[in-house]
């Protein structure tokens, strides 16, 4: 079986044994400039998933410590204090320089009622994308292939509304 991962700067990888007529080219060395420009995934809290994001949607991994150069996706579980962290973290940034929001599920089914209002709200500043539940992922220490292949539609359905999310900033610019 043959694993292709769309990645955001629009570059695509494949894994197994006909990867070569899947992908297009992998990453290579980008000019410092270009780099400086890539996108970085931040979690806004602990426990928001960023680590597992960042390893399936094939992005840096960065902190709200850093210097953050380039445009982020923020990601954040959806509780009321998650989104609030999301809050305070596009106050220190500034919404030009988030490209997304990832709102991870907390639990399955719908979030509570003060969390899905402050996602509304978070809305209206910055392109949320909301993530489902996924049961696969709980406790869950390292992606394997294996179970990167069972996530594969989920995150492709991710990857293309950070896709979406991009596009529109751009064009807004």
């Amino acid at each position: 079986m043959t694993k292709v991962v769309l990645r955001l700067d629009g570059s695509s990888v494949a894994e197994g044994a006909d990867a070569g007529s899947w992908a297009g080219p992998g990453r290579t060395d980008l000019p410092p400039a270009v780099a400086a420009q890539q996108t970085s995934i931040v979690g806004v809290h602990p426990g928001a998933g960023v680590s597992t994001w960042a390893q399936l949607l094939d992005l840096p991994e960065a902190q709200l410590t850093n210097e953050l150069q380039g445009p982020v996706v923020l990601v954040c579980r959806s509780t009321p204090a998650g989104i609030d962290a999301t809050k305070a973290a596009i106050h220190s940034l500034g919404p030009a320089a988030v490209d997304a929001v990832l709102v991870v599920a907390d639990a399955p089914g719908k979030p509570v009622p003060a969390a899905a209002r402050e996602q509304r709200v978070l809305a209206g500043a910055v392109r949320v994308v909301p993530v489902p539940w996924l049961p696969r992922l709980r406790a869950v220490a390292e992606i394997s292939p294996a179970l990167a292949g069972q996530l594969a539609r989920p995150v492709q359905r991710v990857t293309k509304a950070l896709l979406g999310a991009q596009s529109i900033k751009e064009k807004a610019e």
